[in-house]
């Protein structure tokens, strides 16, 4: 049943870019909100997400990069 939906076994893991993009529509959406409460409440989830990234323990960044990108030095 599981290979017939498609499961292999792989597992996904959430890299930092995930959490940025999250981060990023929060405070898209708080910006667009005129409700300052609401706002508030965007801005201090997008600041959670953006914590989760900079804890030196996050998972590294595993989305490919772009054929025309050079890595980052190391």
């Amino acid at each position: 049943m599981a290979s017939a939906l498609g499961y292999h076994g792989d597992s996904k893991v959430i890299g930092k870019e995930y959490f940025v993009r999250q981060a990023a529509i929060l405070f898209g959406m708080a910006k667009a909100t005129t409700d300052p409460k609401i706002s508030a409440a965007l801005l201090d989830k997008a600041a959670d997400l953006k914590l989760q990234v900079d804890e030196p323990g996050a998972p590294p960044d595993l989305t490919p990069i772009a054929p025309d990108i050079e890595p980052p030095a190391t």
